[in-house]
């Protein structure tokens, strides 16, 4: 009651934050003081309450738990400086669902934080500056879309009551009206919910069908179950929906009274990490909610759950609305509460993995009732009315049944009432009785007769109920339950009819508009409500005719409409366009397809605008800085003030020292020359001073501006700025004195600014230097500084700024600077160093040289000259020339020397006048050059001293060019002026436009004068009766001067342009047509997409021949709206804009970020009274194709001269991941000097087609082939040309491609030599030189075709003999041939001549001859045709003639070879005789012919099986072996590999960058090892589907194969441990415990899993519970026993790497028995065998202990007894399990044997016992014993013996096999526990029994044998038999050692004794040695033999497993 009480005083609501919700207010401001107060409300310990966000500063507040879970305030500040944190204190939790009042005061540095008036805490903020900018605006409950650094993983958004917040007294959160651009409410309304505060048992309520809840994430690793009591309003919707990874989820929905589950098609558990929905979901899933559900097999119309739900858990954890995060559309608590007690109550469970808790559930309406207390619910039974929507139905029997025997109770229908105590919400009970009655209760009576009605109210709600008590009107007591205390729910079903629409108006039904104006009309104005229908199938229609004006579609404007969609209203485009009388009317009328609304009328009343400027005060502020334009500053008010009129203000005269800026979109200020009155409001608008100089007198700033309000424009108004001017003050400026060091530090001693009247950081007063000093350099941190650096007042106070002197020459340095800051720049100064001089110092005079431009001026020695005190005397030497001129030296004579610069120079040349500057008459001002001058000693008694360094210095001599007029005007514009027809035009420099070269030259002084005009007039602008004759060109610039037309359409008139000196004349030619508007250029619009971009004239703008002086006159209307993007001007969706909005770059397409790349738009171009329609393209470019393409190939081409070449992509390629080859453009961007670029349109026609250069081509043409380069000009050895590549979007610029020519003729080089009289030289290759590299391997002759004239030329090898031009013989070199694969080709005199044969023959003999040539080697690859002959081997010759006249051809066989050749003699022989190849006098050549290949064969895959295998999340090298295509036809670099499908296991890679996936590689790339797979660790195999072509043919298309290996971790070594009893350690090593991986990670580490019982392990002396194998290997682990009753331990371990593990893995560590036992017992049947000391020896363990070691059986003999005397000599056995050692020593101690051995020869018994002792731990021990004869007692497992090295005197036997080599037999006997005898008696049940027939008898039965023969014909048998069932058992084993991983043979006590649980992902292998060692080696080299000869049908006979043993079954 407080708190309504409360918000009545506050007279308003306060608002509701879901924790999605937020209130967002965009306004910039910059606060110097703040107040923040707000009032909250909650019950969550976590939010956002308020935000003021800027760039760097901010002020945040927000709920967070803080210790002890406690809830506390926190608020977060930052100015710019540093973040400070402020915490309520720990007095009271906030979050108590009470009213909290917070405030937040902040006043310079100190911020004070106040909650309910009395808890305070405060702080101090850090820096200087303490205003709070707040650049983007105020949020509260929320940040929204907002993304700034400090609130990363900020708190969520709130969920409660926010109220009153005030920021600076400005109300930031009232009202809650949005206002576009400006305030965004998201989902925020008025109110304070009783949902936030509900306890744990208040129902929810799920009123409409998006409602819903959600709950924070949990995680559902194993088992998830959630419970909830339900009631339904409605028969379908979604209950519960849980959204886990890669589409898992779990859903629960109601489908007709039915609840039904939806999984996921996998069946594994989905893991589910995302918060979990009930009743419903959000908006924004419910598309993927309904698809994930649908993919299941399941539909679903995701519609939310209508109803109540209470008692909901999750893993029997209560859930209410104090643990939601998002609520939507619900109500604390149900109105229905008693009815969840009749009703249907359901507990739901999901269980994962198989949700069985959750199969089906039907909700049924109807059930037996009867009188009993359990039965109650069976009472009443009730079924849905139906009613049709506005309808009414009768309330009948059917629908209400009471289960009573009225007869037996004796009462009757009447007499059952029912009292209504809630009625329905959507109707009326009445009583159908005319008039209809309301009524309030009702009789059984009349439910029968049918006369109650439920009249539904034609709501559109499609459920309604109510709710009902029974009574009895009776005495009679019935049954308390019809007492009328019960209340029970009646549910109505509304079936919904189609409503016609309705049109709702505002008040007064009035649209109020400007005059001659068009507004928007909004779904606020014209509201069409009929829920039955989408507002796309509701149109609505205009009636009768419209007198003051037409409704327009924006997308069509300016043709009216008469019918519209309720869809185009909510859109905003539908316009009212006002061009009549001021009062009319529009009469609409809706219509949803079958049924029309009523018509309405809406008023138009269109008012004519004033306006007036309320406020225009002026700002104040510092120079250099910023000041926001607030309403306060400027306003300007409209009548009427209802019309929300855009009011603009449009500058014309921008501010003189600064600039007016506007904040965009994107949150950046820019200059503008407009702003609205909407971002005044908003703090969009600012002054910022730019002014940096110093202003010396105490002016103000201004800027002036006209309002414009829709059509009007007003007068001029002036805005005044007072700027407060700053200056410095150089409070200390003292020159630095530099004595004897040579650097030296500056401080604030030497130099010291401030600003005057302002306080400013020394670190931010900044000295820039302008010029260096001249004798040394400025050093700041030791670094030197150039000219333009900076340092800071900060700097030179640390001393961090010093001077150093490089060399000394004069006294005195200086360097110049300024000061600045980011208000103000300072004028320059002029820092002074004082240098203290010496003996040896130089003394320079450098004063610069003024000279006119284009002459010469000498350079004395008042203007450059070095001397020192003692008169040393100097040289010069020149180390950087002048740029624009010479130096000059000259004679005494007064004649230049030389026209070169000289490279030195002395005094004297100075002193002499000698030196001089030459100025080279260009346009420069200035020139320099460097000289170093240094010392030279002179006189002949000078000594010279080597310590002393001679003297020098770097002078830098300045030159200053006066500049002459000696340049003629040049006209720069060029073009015919156009003109109206008898119209006028201004006269621009866009018309005409002279430059002067002289630099110094003002183009605008240039003057016009005229002479007679033909057809027109030049006047002055102003005054047109004032005709021109003579201008400057500045008039043009200023638009002074009009052209008026009259006369001829065509004419011409003379301009004479003068710099004052010099003239020149141009014809101005006139074209006069009638009027017209062009496009000047429309080049289209590349805009990234989802971005915008600018449209500047630079894409689009056009000229008109008509008088428009300004652009705005020019106008583009838009025609048809781009349909992917939107046109805005200055952020304003428009539908016009003009030419000065594209010059001023106000024009911007914003595209939608669909997945259209291609939009354009057309408009009509308006000026003056013309049109022009056209269109902008735009093309949109995604962001992956920002990045520059990328080159692969770029190779020199090898081209024979005069011969094209195909530039094919293994010279030229450039990719791009976004973008197909055909969109790769190369443009030729500098052609080829010695030839040109072709391109064709195919392949086959490339010999036919127009040789015109090509300028552009595409990857795509280079990679088909159709791009050649073609070489033309002869006698060239190289070429190159540049290529400019683009995708569209970047441009790589150029691309140089050389080209290595091929000469057809030699390249020779001829260099003279020199030879002393009557000497001789060598003719070496320097002298003569072929250039060309590519005949470097040929060998070439030189014909001497003339005498020297003084000497001769000899051969070296026969000296003193001369060589005449006759001995010489040389072929012409042979440049060959070439062929396209399968054609043919012309072989002529040009390729091959040999009639230069003939120059060896004397002139009158050579028409005697002719040149045959004989074919030596035919061509391999194709034929050599002459006429119509072969050339074979049998006709091989032809004739030069034939050559000269015909030639012949070469055939190419088509095969793929690409060079052929064919080798020939050539001779000369008589026309008289036969042609016959001579034996001598002949030339053999061989012809080379290149083929041009022709791509006609595919690509052929030559891999069989495309697979690669590759160990999980590894890499692995795609190599030539797994993936191989091969063309005879292409390179391995043409053949590109294409990826159409990626990997689903992840991604192929290039070796270079494994971290980027690739689409495309190629052959080459394979082949090399370039292509790896990177797997993504999952343990599942991949595929990827591929393609791979030539470019040509038809791609190929393939699978390719993945197959994942997975990680392995495998134990090699698992044995048991033994420890010797007595001993309490034991080291356990790799021979035990090893384990092998194959992957990466070879660290095995070893982990216990259960702690051990009797000891612990140990390395060195440290206790452990984790090993690695290495401590294995080094046997640095050990196992220490520490509990002494305990003879054996189990180690419980799990072993892993970095990739995998191994778990539940047993290592047995055993103690065996200290005791040696007889090898070679031998015991009769039915006789008792006395046990001697050697046969159980426990004697060391006894002398070890000091005691007498005890021995209890635990497992008897199986055919015997143990039995024992009391003294030796008696005769009375007794059966014991115990006893010790003396009773074996002493004789007591027997065993004895007897048992039925008929037709058995041998029987294998042994008892198991304990070896005990004092003070060690007891071991367990087994005694072995075959009878009737001996037996080796070692072992507890099976295994096989030979007989064959048994002595020959012993009786032949076959004995229990004893163990395996190096098997322990005590390894596998250990216990569970302490408690031995239990221990062992449960784990021993299966009794050792091996029954070996062999005939033969004991020793001590064959010592009284007589007869030998019982003895040898058995041993005969027998050994005949052990052969055989050798053979046959080691048959048998062989085949089963087949089996790798698992064990043969295992023995008995491991089979018993071992339980550890081995199943594991991970194999554990046992490795036991499978053949016994007993065998001789004669017996296994037979059994070998024996195993290889066997049949392999009788093999394949053997088992490969071990078969299932039976009870009391055993191996053998």
């Amino acid at each position: 009651m407080i708190d309504v009480i409360f918000l009545c005083v506050r007279g308003k609501l306060p608002a509701e934050f879901w924790r999605i919700c937020f209130v967002e207010l965009i306004k910039a401001e910059a606060s110097p003081q703040t107040s923040l107060q707000l009032q909250f409300r909650t019950s969550k310990p976590q939010g956002l309450l308020f935000l003021a966000a800027g760039k760097t500063d901010y002020c945040l507040l927000e709920l967070h738990s803080g210790y002890l879970k406690f809830c506390l305030l926190q608020a977060r500040i930052n100015f710019g400086a540093g973040e400070r944190v402020l915490h309520s204190q720990r007095r009271s939790q906030l979050n108590d669902s009470a009213f909290r009042l917070v405030e937040l005061h902040h006043e310079q540095d100190n911020v004070t934080l106040v909650i309910d008036k009395n808890d305070r805490t405060s702080t101090k903020m850090p820096g200087i500056l303490y205003e709070l900018n707040i650049d983007y605006g105020f949020y509260i409950g929320g940040t929204g879309k907002l993304d700034v650094p400090y609130i990363a993983g900020a708190l969520p958004g709130f969920r409660g009551c926010i109220d009153g917040v005030s920021f600076n007294q400005l109300d930031i959160l009232m009202p809650l009206r949005p206002s576009p651009g400006f305030k965004n409410i998201h989902e925020v309304s008025g109110g304070c919910s009783d949902e936030f505060f509900a306890g744990e048992e208040v129902s929810i309520n799920f009123f409409s069908s998006r409602s819903y809840i959600s709950f924070p994430s949990r995680n559902v690793d194993d088992e998830g179950i959630f419970e909830f009591t339900l009631q339904t309003s409605a028969a379908s919707g979604l209950l519960l929906y849980h959204p886990g990874q890669a589409g898992d989820f779990i859903a629960m929905e109601m489908k007709n009274e039915t609840v039904k589950k939806s999984l996921p098609p996998q069946s594994k558990l989905p893991l589910l990490k995302e918060s979990f929905f009930v009743g419903g979901v959000d908006d924004n899933i419910r598309s993927e909610v309904i698809k994930l559900i649908s993919r299941s097999g399941k539909y679903t119309r995701g519609r939310s759950f209508k109803g109540c739900l209470r008692n909901l858990k999750a893993n029997s954890e209560k859930k209410s609305l104090k643990n939601v995060l998002v609520t939507k559309d619900i109500s604390a608590g149900c109105e229905m509460q008693s009815s969840f007690k009749t009703n249907l109550s359901l507990e739901m469970a999901v269980k994962n993995p198989a949700v069985k808790a959750a199969p089906m559930f039907a909700i049924s309406h109807e059930s037996p009732i009867s009188l009993r207390k359990e039965d109650k619910s069976h009472l009443l039974v009730l079924s849905n009315l139906i009613v049709l929507e506005g309808g009414q139905a009768s309330l009948e029997s059917k629908h209400i049944k009471v289960n009573l025997d009225f007869q037996k109770l004796g009462i009757s229908q009447s007499q059952i009432i029912f009292d209504i105590k809630e009625p329905p919400s959507h109707g009326h009970l009445k009583l159908n009785i005319q008039p209809l009655q309301e009524v309030n209760t009702f009789t059984m009576q009349d439910v029968w007769q049918g006369k109650i009605l439920y009249v539904h109210d034609g709501s559109e709600d499609t459920y309604d109920y109510f709710d009902f008590s029974i009574s009895i009107s009776s005495e009679k007591i019935v049954s308390a339950y019809l007492e009328g205390n019960e209340q029970h729910m009646f549910s109505i079903t509304v079936t919904p009819v189609n409503d016609a629409p309705e049109i709702k108006l505002p008040k007064l039904n009035l649209l109020c508009i400007l005059e001659n104006s068009k507004k928007r009309l909004t779904n606020r104005l014209i509201k069409v409500q009929d829920n039955d229908t989408d507002s796309v199938d509701i149109r609505l229609s205009v009636l009768g005719n419209l007198s003051a004006g037409y409704l327009e579609n924006s997308g069509h404007c300016g043709t009216p409409i008469t019918t519209f969609t309720n869809e185009d209203l909510n859109k905003g485009t539908i316009f009212f366009v006002h061009t009549g009388v001021k009062n009319s009317r529009i009469i609409l009328r809706a219509n949803d397809g079958e049924k029309m609304s009523k018509a309405v009328v809406l008023r138009v009343m269109a008012v004519s605008l004033d306006y007036r400027v309320v406020n225009n005060s002026g700002i104040n502020l510092l120079q250099g800085v910023t000041s926001l334009i607030r309403p306060r500053h400027l306003a300007v008010e409209t009548v009427p003030q209802e019309l929300k009129v855009r009011v603009r203000y449009e500058i014309t005269e921008p501010p003189h020292f600064g600039q007016v800026q506007r904040q965009n979109s994107k949150r950046v200020w820019e200059q503008v020359n407009s702003f609205s009155q909407l971002s005044l409001q908003r703090g969009c608008v600012r002054y910022y001073s730019t002014f940096k100089h110093i202003q010396l007198e105490n002016v103000t700033d201004h800027f002036k501006f006209k309002v414009s309000t829709e059509n009007r424009i007003s007068e001029e108004h002036t805005f005044p700025i007072e700027v407060k001017w700053l200056r410095y003050s150089l409070l200390k400026h003292a020159p630095l004195e530099i004595e004897k060091s040579q650097k030296k530090y500056l401080n604030s001693g030497n130099l010291f600014a401030v600003i005057v009247d302002l306080e400013v950081p020394e670190d931010e007063i900044h000295f820039k230097l302008l010029s260096l000093p001249k004798n040394g350099q400025i050093l700041l941190n030791d670094q030197p500084l150039k000219n333009g650096s900076v340092f800071s007042q900060k700097d030179i106070t640390d001393q961090k700024v010093a001077y150093e002197l490089i060399q000394y020459h004069e006294d005195y340095d200086s360097f110049r600077f300024l000061i600045s800051t980011k208000y103000l720049d300072s004028n320059s100064y002029d820092f002074e160093i004082c240098i203290k001089s010496d003996f040896r110092n130089i003394i320079l005079t450098n004063n610069s040289l003024n000279v006119t431009e284009g002459e010469g001026e000498l350079i004395t020695s008042t203007k450059l000259f070095v001397q020192t005190p003692d008169n040393k005397t100097f040289e010069y030497e020149v180390i950087q020339f002048p740029k624009h001129g010479k130096l000059k030296l000259t004679n005494f004579s007064g004649s230049l020397e030389n026209n070169g610069n000289p490279t030195t120079f002395t005094n004297k040349d100075i002193t002499d006048k000698c030196l001089m500057y030459v100025h080279d008459d260009s346009e420069t001002t200035f020139d320099e050059f460097l000289v170093r001058a240094f010392s030279r000693e002179s006189g002949k008694g000078t000594e010279f001293d080597p310590e002393v360094e001679p003297l020098s210095v770097v002078i830098r001599f300045c030159i200053s060019v006066q500049l002459k007029n000696d340049e003629k005007p040049v006209r720069v514009i060029d073009k015919i002026f156009d003109i109206v027809r008898n119209g006028q035009r201004l006269l621009t420099l866009a018309d005409l436009c002279y430059h002067d070269p002289d630099s110094d030259f003002d183009d605008g002084q240039l003057l016009y004068i005229r002479r007679g005009i033909s057809n027109g007039d030049l006047v002055l602008t102003n005054d047109t009766l004032h005709r021109l004759y003579r201008f400057k060109q500045v008039d043009l610039d200023q638009k002074q001067v009009l052209f008026i037309h009259h006369g001829a359409d065509f004419g011409r008139f003379v301009l004479f342009v003068t710099d004052g000196k010099h003239y020149t004349s141009l014809l101005l030619e006139i074209n006069a047509t009638d009027p017209y508007v062009r496009l000047a250029n429309n080049t289209g619009l590349l805009v990234q997409k989802g971005k915008e971009e600018t449209i500047s004239t630079a894409n689009l703008s056009s000229i008109t021949n008509q008088d428009i002086r300004n652009d705005h006159e020019v106008t583009y209307e838009i025609l048809s709206f781009p349909k992917y993007g939107r046109i805005y001007v200055n952020n304003v969706l428009m539908d016009s804009f003009t030419q000065l909005d594209l010059i001023k770059g106000h024009v911007t397409y914003r595209h939608d970020d669909s997945s259209n790349l291609i939009d354009t738009f057309n408009f009509t171009i308006r000026a003056g009274g013309v049109h022009l329609d056209a269109g902008l393209q735009i093309r949109v470019y995604l962001e992956s194709q920002q990045q520059p393409p990328r080159i692969v190939n770029k190779n020199s081409l090898l081209v024979e001269e005069g011969k094209p070449v195909k530039i094919s992509k293994g010279k030229l390629q450039v990719v791009h991941e976004s973008s197909s080859p055909s969109e790769i453009v190369f443009t030729v961007r500098q052609l080829p000097v010695q030839g040109y670029i072709w391109k064709f349109s195919s392949e086959e026609s490339y010999l036919s087609s127009d040789q015109r250069p090509a300028l552009t081509f595409t990857q795509q043409d280079v990679d088909e082939g159709k791009v050649r380069y073609v070489q033309t000009v002869s006698d060239q050895l190289e070429d190159h040309f540049f290529l400019d590549v683009t995708n569209g979007v970047r441009t790589v610029n150029g691309i140089e491609i050389s080209v290595d020519i091929i000469p057809r003729m030699i390249p020779f080089e001829v260099q003279n030599f020199t030879v002393f009289e009557g000497g001789s030289k060598a003719l070496v290759e320097d002298y003569l030189k072929i250039l060309s590299r590519h005949f470097a391997g040929l060998s070439c002759e030189f014909i001497l075709t003339e005498q020297p004239k003084h000497r001769y030329v000899e051969n070296s090898r026969v000296p003193g003999i001369k060589l005449i031009f006759l001995d010489v013989i040389v072929f012409s070199f042979l440049p060959g041939a070439i062929v396209q694969e399968g054609g043919r080709v012309l072989i002529n005199k040009t390729n091959l001549d040999a009639s230069n044969l003939l120059i060896k023959l004397p002139d009158v003999q050579r028409s005697m001859y002719e040149v045959w040539h004989q074919v030596l080697s035919l061509p391999q690859h194709g034929m050599i045709v002459v006429g119509e002959r072969n050339v074979t081997k049998e006709k091989p010759n032809f004739l030069q003639y034939v050559l000269d006249k015909f030639g012949i051809t070469y055939i190419h066989d088509n095969s793929e070879s690409l060079n052929d050749s064919f080798t020939f003699a050539v001779w000369l022989n008589l026309k008289s005789k036969p042609a016959t190849k001579p034996h001598s006098e002949i030339l053999e050549e061989m012809f080379n012919i290149t083929v041009f290949p022709v791509n006609d064969q595919s690509p052929e895959l030559k891999t069989k099986r495309l697979h690669l295998k590759v160990l999980q999340g590894d890499v692995s090298m795609l190599g030539a072996e797994n993936l191989k295509v091969e063309d005879l036809d292409n390179a391995p670099a043409e053949l590109k590999y294409t990826i159409v499908s990626n990997p689903n296991n992840d991604y192929l890679a290039m070796k270079s960058n494994l971290n980027v996936s690739i689409k495309d590689f190629t052959q080459a790339d394979v082949d090399s090892g370039k292509v790896w797979f990177v797997q993504d660790g999952s343990s599942s195999s991949g595929v990827f589907y591929f393609s791979v072509t030539d470019g040509k043919h038809r791609p190929l298309y393939k699978l390719f194969s993945l197959d994942v290996i997975p990680i392995a971790l495998v134990l090699v070594n698992l044995t048991n441990v033994v420890l010797p009893q007595g001993q309490t350690s034991v080291t356990i090593t790799d021979v035990q415990l090893s384990a092998i991986t194959n992957g990466k990670s070879t660290n095995t580490m070893y982990e216990i899993t259960q702690p051990l019982k009797y000891g612990h392990l140990m390395i060195g002396n440290e206790q452990v519970t984790k090993f690695e194998q290495a401590d294995l290997y080094s046997g640095r682990l050990s196992y220490h026993l520490t509990n002494l009753s305990a003879s054996s331990e189990v180690l419980e371990f799990m072993l892993f790497t970095a990739e995998g593990n191994l778990t539940g893995q047993v290592l047995n560590i055993t103690a065996k028995p200290l005791l040696q036992i007889v090898s070679d017992l031998q015991i009769s049947n039915q006789a008792a065998y006395k046990f001697g000391s050697s046969d159980l020896d426990a004697s060391e363990l006894a002398n070890l202990t000091n005691s007498n070691p005890r021995f209890e059986v635990i497992v008897p003999p199986s055919h015997g007894r143990i039995v024992k005397k009391r003294f030796v000599n008696d005769t009375v056995l007794e059966d014991t399990q115990v006893f010790t050692q003396a009773d074996a020593d002493n004789g007591v101690l027997l065993l004895d044997v007897d048992t039925n051995m008929t037709g058995i020869d041998l029987l294998n018994d042994s008892f198991t016992f304990v070896l005990r002792a004092d003070a060690v731990q007891p071991a367990i021990g087994c005694f072995h014993f075959p009878f009737p004869f001996h037996c080796a007692i070692q072992s507890s497992t099976c295994a096989l013996a030979s007989s064959q090295n048994e002595e020959p005197e012993k009786a032949p036997q076959k004995t229990e096999p004893t163990m395996w080599p190096g098997q322990n037999p005590w390894e596998n006997l250990h216990e569970e526990g302490p408690l031995l005898n239990q221990a062992v008696g449960t784990s021993i049940s299966v009794e050792l029994k091996t029954t070996n027939q062999v005939n033969a008898r004991s020793p001590r039965e064959q010592a009284g044998e007589s007869n030998l023969w019982y003895i040898i014909i058995p041993l005969v048998l027998v050994s005949v038999l052990l052969i055989v069932a050798v053979t046959s058992v080691c048959i048998l084993l062989m085949c089963q050692k087949k089996k790798k991983t698992k064990p043969v043979v295992k023995s008995q006590t491991d089979a018993i004794l071992s339980s550890a649980d081995q199943s594991s992902t991970f194999v554990a292998v046992k490795h036991e040695q499978l053949l016994p060692t007993v065998v001789s080696p004669a017996t296994e080299r037979y059994l070998k033999n024996s195993f290889l000869h066997l049949d392999p049908e009788m093999i394949q006979y053997c088992r490969k497993t071990n078969p299932t043993l039976k009870h009391n079954q055993y191996w053998v």
